[in-house]
């Protein structure tokens, strides 16, 4: 029975390592997200406005509050930038992150 806990312990401990690393690296991508879209829509107060995408996102998990969130500020500000446009962003700004935590780790 021994063996059976010690295994359940490391899978346990490997799922929370992935959960945290998943974590970081959209963490990383809404940062480097927000950057883009502060300089697109002229805001020079990128902590607050960072602070803004970060509190969209917990208002509901998953993807589509922080791209809602980004898309209409963008729209808002009349940038030129279409939703494929934000997608593919945040499909290239999350493989950076991926990339940017693999080395950092």
């Amino acid at each position: 029975m021994g063996m059976m806990n010690e295994r359940e312990e490391a899978l346990e401990k490997e799922y929370i390592m992935k959960l945290e690393r998943s974590f970081h690296i959209r963490a990383r991508r809404d940062r480097m997200l927000a950057r883009w879209a502060a300089e697109l829509i002229g805001r020079n107060d990128f902590d607050v406005y960072f602070n803004e995408v970060i509190s969209a996102g917990l208002l509901e998990s998953g993807e589509e509050t922080v791209f809602r969130k980004i898309f209409s500020d963008l729209q808002y500000a009349d940038a030129a930038i279409d939703a494929q446009t934000v997608r593919e962003k945040m499909k290239q700004l999350m493989l950076e992150a991926a990339r940017s935590i693999g080395d950092a780790g």
